[in-house]
């Protein structure tokens, strides 16, 4: 056997291996996506965890180095899902992009684990210091900057009232959906997660667009 041969045979060995722990990664990550999201980060155990998967403690740590590691994927993770759609909004901007927002509830309703993992790690990290606080403060951070330019980029096309202060009206979005949501998860059999986005898209819509009198004008 040449050289080169060997060489081959170690590389192909080693991108097996290194295939295998991307696999295991990925297992360990959605096992603990749907304990964090059911019990929290702190209720969370790595033994149940790893029971999960079928490893042992220590086959975590090697992964992901200890608990803190693992949240940091699980919450890396839970980002990747939703820069997708944030992306795709960015593009559209103005009213269109506005108008997306029945489309993407319907797509996180079917993934309601996906808004609970978000609700309940937001909540074991309001705290500064907490291990994905600084996480939860750019994300919002972003959110808010990205649909502020979505109602600047209406305003400049000229589909949006010019009056709208966009960083308001992004935090009054992300006030209102947030509680939609929140409601849904507490009693989803009274709180009509869909319907309700649909109706306040609606009049999200017609808020932006209609001319309002001026102050003083009479009635």
């Amino acid at each position: 056997m040449t050289e080169s041969t060997h060489e081959t045979g170690r590389g192909g060995r080693t991108g097996v291996r290194s295939a295998r722990g991307a696999r295991s990664r990925e297992e360990i990550v959605d096992a603990a996506y749907t304990l964090f999201a059911r019990h929290g980060y702190r209720g969370a155990r790595m033994a149940e965890v790893a029971k999960a998967v079928g490893m042992t403690e220590p086959a975590l740590i090697y992964h992901f180095g200890n608990k803190l590691g693992l949240l940091k994927a699980v919450v890396e993770r839970r980002n990747q899902l939703s820069e997708a759609a944030g992306r795709r909004l960015v593009e559209l901007g103005g009213l269109a992009a506005l108008s997306e927002l029945p489309a993407i509830a319907a797509h996180y309703s079917r993934q309601p684990d996906l808004i609970k993992l978000f609700y309940v790690l937001m909540a074991e990290n309001l705290d500064q210091g907490s291990p994905a606080h600084e996480f939860f403060v750019d994300r919002y951070r972003t959110l808010r900057a990205d649909i502020a330019e979505l109602i600047a980029i209406g305003q400049r096309r000229g589909e949006i009232r010019p009056d709208v202060d966009p960083g308001l009206k992004a935090v009054e979005i992300l006030g209102i959906l947030d509680g939609i949501s929140g409601q849904w998860l507490l009693d989803p059999d009274a709180a009509d997660y869909l319907a309700a986005i649909e109706s306040y898209g609606k009049s999200l819509l017609s808020d932006l667009t209609t001319e309002r009198p001026a102050e003083g004008s009479a009635g």
